[in-house]
């Protein structure tokens, strides 16, 4: 089960967050996804992402010049009714020294918030302890290099 979920969680993640390659700024192109995001010091800036299957690793930022790259990002996914995390996953991107020099700013977001029987829709069953209707919240945080 823990594999269904780490497996529903990545995918989750590649569809939403800091995805392909950044291109010039504006209003997100078709085919896209944006996101709100939180980071310290900027404040809230909305991104735009591509599908998964294009996924490289820069988010767009929307609506003004520039682009994300995380460093890594700590994924999670949370059973509100219970307060239970689900999965916490960390990925790293880039290799360990590609962004050794490189001022980073800690964002973080909610990319996902739906019932159980929605989010772990296909999956043979649902993770322990959770019901159906329970809302599931996946979220992460971590250091991204912005560009502007």
């Amino acid at each position: 089960m823990r594999r269904i979920v780490i497996a529903l969680a990545a995918s989750a993640i590649a569809t939403t967050m800091f995805a392909a390659s950044a291109a010039a700024s504006g209003p997100a192109p078709r085919g896209k996804s944006t996101i709100e995001i939180e980071c310290t010091g900027i404040g809230a800036i909305t991104v735009s992402t591509p599908k998964p299957e294009k996924s490289k690793g820069a988010a767009q930022i929307v609506g003004q010049k520039g682009h994300g790259r995380p460093v890594s990002l700590t994924f999670t996914l949370t059973d509100l009714r219970t307060g239970t995390v689900l999965v916490s996953e960390t990925e790293s991107f880039g290799g360990e020294k590609a962004h050794a020099k490189q001022e980073t700013t800690q964002c973080s977001g909610v990319f996902a918030e739906a019932p159980a029987s929605v989010f772990f829709e296909g999956a043979p069953e649902l993770p322990p302890g959770v019901e159906p209707t329970d809302i599931i919240k996946a979220s992460f945080e971590g250091p991204v290099v912005i560009k502007h």
